[in-house]
């Protein structure tokens, strides 16, 4: 029966190495796309809430101011049936240089004419065809945007805008007296919702019910994604509650189809908001980053640590490995003395007592060959003797023979 030495039993170390290499990258590379992953959707959720957030509260912060200038238009139409001309005219005169918000402050009676204006513009003007004095006239209203061709904004040099507030005065005894107007500026909107944006970092789009882009506060301004848009417009009207949507752009929005207040007259504004990039690249990503590398490090500290005790536990058996492969081929090897664990020990031990009985029988061995060597020549030397002698060896018939005849003669 022989005994297969084909395979190679040394390398141990080197195998076992690979191997272990192989499974800390594996585990490592799974822990980095977990951490990845995690840190990306824990990023979104933090944008999700983040863009809502602000989105409500610049919807609280613009409805809040918004709310100011409508109740003070109504206080004043509630006060005007008992105003003298002096205390209207120095009314409308005040409301222009508060705030900056108001542009003009008038009124007109029933019949459209102009009673009273801020800094006395367009007293006796009739303005009976206006949008404004007609809703009015029937119940508190909310102009489209409107664009005078009279004055420019100083700033940008184009025609300023304006939002007309509009709402009927009444008697005491419930007599229209007349419509009360305020006429709002677009810019202090722009202006209001810019600074609220960058408190809250998150950037406001304002759109009317056409897609026509009112307030833009991004630094560059773009065409939003399509899904956007259209999720805006199949939610229009259902709620007044800002909605999130990942962009196709890869950006986080918000939108609602109703900005304004319920008890505030609808003027049709849509209101999309997106998360500055500013406040995207958030310390999450250093976060992940740096936890990142301390799983790398730590595996290279495991690595290092395991091929230490590896080598110490291992590269010795690879050694007794060789000795013994060395043995098994008949060479006389001595094996070096292990103590780096029990197994090595163990083993280094049998080997040397294994070595010890194959010297000892090899040693007999050849002690053996030796007899029988010598004795071959002597065994020749003696026939050659005999013959010399004239004796001739006895064969085996000859000897029976004689055996035969020493029985006859005792019997």
């Amino acid at each position: 029966m022989s005994i297969s030495r084909d395979k190679d039993i040394s390398g141990i170390f080197a195998r076992t190495v690979l191997a272990i290499t192989l499974i800390v990258a594996i585990a490592a590379f799974f822990v980095t796309q977990l951490v990845s992953e995690r840190a990306a959707s824990f990023q979104k959720l933090i944008e999700h809430n983040m863009v809502l957030r602000g989105s409500d509260a610049v919807a609280l912060s613009f409805n809040t101011a918004f709310t100011r200038e409508w109740d003070s238009i109504h206080a004043v139409a509630k006060s005007i049936d008992t105003m003298s001309q002096a205390d209207l005219d120095h009314f409308t005169d005040a409301v222009a240089k508060t705030g900056g918000q108001v542009a003009w402050a008038g009124f007109a009676t029933p019949d459209g004419t102009i009673r009273s204006g801020s800094n006395r513009i367009g007293e006796g003007d009739n303005v009976s065809s206006k949008n404004w004095f007609r809703d009015g006239l029937r119940a508190p209203s909310i102009s489209r945007i409107l664009e005078t061709a009279s004055a420019l904004n100083p700033e940008t040099g184009l025609h300023e805008k304006y939002l007309n507030l509009s709402t009927p005065v009444f008697s005491a005894g419930g007599q229209t007296l007349g419509v009360v107007m305020y006429r709002l500026r677009i810019e202090w909107v722009k202006s209001f919702l810019l600074n609220a944006s960058h408190k809250l970092g998150i950037d406001v789009i304002v759109q009317d019910d056409e897609g026509n882009s009112i307030v833009d506060t991004r630094g560059i301004r773009h065409v939003l994604p399509s899904n956007l848009v259209s999720a805006a417009a199949v939610r229009s009207k259902t709620s007044d509650a800002f909605h999130f949507v990942q962009g196709s752009d890869g950006s986080a929005y918000a939108f609602t189809s109703s900005f304004i207040w319920d008890h505030l007259p609808d003027f049709g504004w849509r209101v999309f908001a997106v998360l500055r990039d500013e406040n995207m690249s958030s310390a999450l990503p250093a976060l992940t980053k740096d936890t990142l590398w301390i799983v790398g490090i730590a595996a290279i500290a495991m690595l290092t640590v395991t091929f230490v005790c590896l080598r110490l536990l291992l590269h010795p058996i690879e050694r007794l490995a060789h000795a013994a492969k060395s043995l098994a081929d008949g060479k006389l090897v001595f094996p070096d003395e292990a103590t780096s664990s029990r197994e090595a020990i163990s083993l280094s031990s049998a080997l040397a007592i294994i070595q010890s009985q194959m010297i000892s029988l090899r040693n007999s061995v050849e002690r053996t060959r030796t007899r029988q060597a010598n004795r071959i020549p002597q065994a020749n030397w003696l026939s050659k003797s005999n013959l010399s002698n004239g004796e001739t060896t006895p064969t085996s018939s000859d000897s029976a023979n004689q055996v035969r005849t020493r029985v006859i003669a005792a019997s």
